[in-house]
């Protein structure tokens, strides 16, 4: 069952019914007295029940939210959001949801334009292996090259076994060039030589495909730190884009890589992978809260085509729509 449905199941039909008050029968030839409103136990059982099972399932909203990959903080922002001002009573489905959409939205309000100017302009892609980093910048070349630009691609992730290899590859579908190196070469040095390539050949867009596991290989942190100098120090080129690839059914741990990745380097923005595979999501959300950073491109599908620009409501979606 996904969420939309489950906090259907929770809110919906349950519409406050205010009953009617009794009509009292006066005996013939009294006055009229005034009524005073008392509470009878009757009242007082079904406010308290009605209580309790408003307490009830807004925690098992709270626990659906979580489910969904969504952390502690934002869980708590979002009930916040459903319970206050404007919802009278017990609320229905379409307020619960249409509150959390809203709030969902909110959170991805951030610049997701895919930034290409620069003679040429440089885009460095990172992030852990099996996230689908080499076939996105493939995915990416692509989706260049039907802009009409020309590309380049650089195999700087230079310790990871055939990753140099599966881009050549990948390049060569996209029809596009690359600077390959060999295994263990030094990133920053192949970086520097593609650039110069590209700068003497008029490229409009380098896509630099770099190594990750920061998390627990600081080598790699000092390298794609030194990368980034040699970019912009020795070659006087900024950075257009530097994108992280996240996998969108990595759950928890997305959050963490993003984390790792933006201490070594400033993070541009996001490329989110397998959204197709039943993904959650909610992790996304969590990364565009606390640390601001947008998504900037979606891959949806395994074809080189599989590629397009971000659109929050397409996100907002697959998480209310997830299992």
């Amino acid at each position: 069952m996904s969420f939309l449905s489950r906090v259907k199941q929770l809110f919906g039909g349950d519409k406050p019914v205010e009953e009617e008050a009794p009509i009292e029968l006066l005996d013939i030839g009294t006055e009229p007295q005034e009524s005073v409103p008392s509470a009878t136990p009757q009242t007082v059982r079904q406010q308290a029940g009605s209580a309790r099972r408003e307490a009830a399932d807004f925690e098992a909203l709270e626990e659906l939210l979580i489910d969904a990959g969504i952390d502690v903080d934002t869980t708590m922002a979002i009930l916040q959001e459903v319970r206050k001002g404007g919802l009278l009573g017990r609320p229905t489905a379409e307020q619960v949801i249409e509150r959390i959409r809203g709030k969902l939205s909110s959170v991805f309000d951030l610049d997701s334009t895919l930034h290409t100017t620069g003679s040429p302009a440089v885009i460095l892609v990172t992030g852990v292996n099996g996230v689908g980093k080499t076939s996105s910048i493939a995915k990416l070349a692509t989706m260049l090259k039907q802009e009409n630009r020309s590309v380049l691609l650089i195999a700087a992730d230079t310790f990871r076994a055939g990753a140099v290899d599966q881009l050549a590859i990948l390049a060569d579908r996209v029809g596009v060039s690359v600077m390959r190196s060999v295994e263990g070469q030094d990133p920053s040095s192949v970086v520097f030589n593609g650039l110069q390539k590209a700068v003497a050949s008029g490229v409009d867009v380098v896509v630099i495909d770099t190594a990750g596991r920061l998390e627990n290989k600081k080598n790699l942190t000092f390298e794609l730190q030194k990368v980034v100098r040699v970019i912009e120090t020795k070659l006087g080129l900024p950075l257009s884009e530097t994108l992280l690839v996240i996998d969108a059914t990595t759950g928890e741990n997305a959050l963490m890589q993003a984390r790792a990745f933006s201490r070594a380097i400033p993070i541009s923005g996001i490329i989110l992978t397998k959204i197709d595979s039943g993904a959650k999501g909610g992790s996304i959300v969590s990364i565009a809260r606390e640390l601001r950073i947008p998504i900037k491109l979606v891959c949806n599908g395994e074809t080189l085509m599989s590629i397009k620009p971000f659109d929050k409501d397409d996100i907002v979606n697959m998480i209310l729509l997830s299992e």
